[in-house]
């Protein structure tokens, strides 16, 4: 089982303890896992690490350096010494060797008993392990929501990075940073680790195995146990989507060589005409039908989505994305393209196309940056993301984004009050308006 830690900083910092650091204040990030009291001039047989000690000096050690080097040696992390009855203050003897071996030493005052001490630990502990499930909690619902997002596996890599203030990459061996390429080459292979972490420069850093590839986890700060379960999740997540983007290569795939079976000329010609084609990614079931009722063998449906093979110059309707016309070799690209615009055209209820005039203007890598800055408060919030673009798709009408997300009206304008209030934007201004619908159509 593993126990939290609380820093010393966070206990010496309740008024209501009056505790006073005498010494170690360059040391108050160390972590405290209990309190134990005792009045052994050895206790070091009872101590298994950091431990806030406490003592009253009842049996005062003879050999002050003695003492506290057999507590710096058990993992003792701080020293609370209780002034009255047996001392009026705290021993210059032992303030002064507590300062020479690096130990920080505090202070109790008559007013706090040593159980108060141990009381508020435990309530600091307490509050602490709340904070870490409601963030756990909140973590899975984030990454799951990513996980349904155009382009999941970089939705969940970005969202990890937020939740955890960290860089998560996916990578292999061909890709791998230089300074972890032989952790990686091993993790992957199947015939090392599992799972492993080192000390990288100044960055702690996590390797796990995800199918063929490795989740590259690296921050300044190791990961706590509530942290490390937040990448477990990532892994779970990850693992599905590796092995879902594969099906959809091969769906896409598949409708092509229905193609070029029934196909009585060279490529997709024989049964869609000459080429260019255009890919549409939807989810109604009347767009559905239409598209399958014309081009049965080359539409795909897969639980509430369809991806349809379609003539470049075929009108579509309803709330579908449309890629750009591509031939043969660009089905692949065109997918993500139409799986891509979706999201916009359900916002709207109209067809998405490839955007073009401003848009066509903008370096892509440019416009990625624009998006991603303005949209900063919100990137870890996709539940926000979504309302915003339906709010905007639907020109401000609070009952026909209720009715696109499938929430009630109050719910939407909460949204939209709590977005206003992360971005520091009137969302009532056209400027704001035009800027975070750019925003979100290049933000993807």
């Amino acid at each position: 089982m593993v126990v939290q830690t609380v820093p010393l900083r966070d206990l010496v910092a309740r008024v209501d303890l009056g505790l006073t650091v005498l010494c170690g204040s360059d040391a108050l990030d160390r972590p405290i896992r209990w309190a134990h009291v005792s009045e052994l001039e050895d206790p070091t047989p009872y101590l298994v690490g950091e431990e806030l000690l406490l003592t009253a000096g009842v049996r005062f050690p003879s050999d002050v350096p003695a003492y506290v080097r057999g507590l710096v040696s058990s993992g003792v992390s701080a020293i609370g010494f209780g002034v009255e009855p047996e001392f009026p203050t705290v021993p210059s003897s032992l303030v002064e060797v507590c300062s020479e071996q690096g130990m920080p030493l505090v202070e109790v005052p008559p007013s706090t008993p040593f159980l108060a001490v141990s009381q508020a630990l435990g309530a600091l502990l307490a509050e602490i392990a709340v904070q870490e499930q409601r963030m756990l909690a909140d973590s899975q619902r984030a990454l799951t929501r990513a996980a349904t997002r155009v382009r999941p596996v970089e939705s969940v890599l970005t969202t990890l990075a937020v939740v955890l203030n960290c860089r998560a990459d996916l990578v292999d061996a061909s890709n791998a940073p230089d300074d972890v390429s032989s952790l990686v080459a091993r993790v992957a292979s199947g015939t090392g680790p599992r799972s492993a972490s080192a000390q990288v420069g100044e960055d702690h850093v996590t390797l796990d195995p995800v199918e063929a590839a490795v989740l590259v986890v690296r921050r300044s700060s190791p990961l706590s146990p509530a942290e490390r379960a937040v990448v477990a999740v990532a892994l779970a997540l990850l693992g599905l989507l590796r092995r879902d983007v594969e099906s959809e290569r091969g769906q896409i795939a598949r409708l092509a060589a229905s193609a070029l079976l029934r196909s009585t000329a060279t490529g997709l010609g024989g049964v869609l005409g000459a080429g260019p084609y255009r890919v549409v990614a939807g989810e109604s079931r009347a767009d559905y039908d239409v598209l399958a009722q014309r081009y049965g063998p080359l539409v795909s449906k897969d639980g509430d989505g369809f991806l349809a093979l379609v003539p470049a110059a075929f009108e579509v309707s309803g709330p579908v994305g449309v890629s750009t016309p591509t031939e043969d070799a660009g089905l692949e690209h065109a997918v993500n393209e139409a799986s891509a615009l979706l999201a916009r055209a359900k916002a709207t209820g109209e067809p998405a196309f490839p955007a073009s005039d401003l848009s066509s203007l903008v370096d892509p890598v440019a416009a990625r940056e624009f998006a991603r800055r303005e949209l900063a408060a919100l990137l870890n919030r996709p539940e926000l993301i979504d309302t915003l673009r339906a709010w905007l798709g639907q020109h401000g009408s609070w009952d026909r984004a209720a009715a696109v997300l499938g929430v009630h009206r109050n719910s939407v304008r909460h949204r939209i009050s709590h977005v206003e209030r992360l971005l520091g934007r009137d969302l009532g201004t056209a400027d704001a308006r035009a800027s975070l619908w750019l925003a979100l159509t290049w933000l993807d």
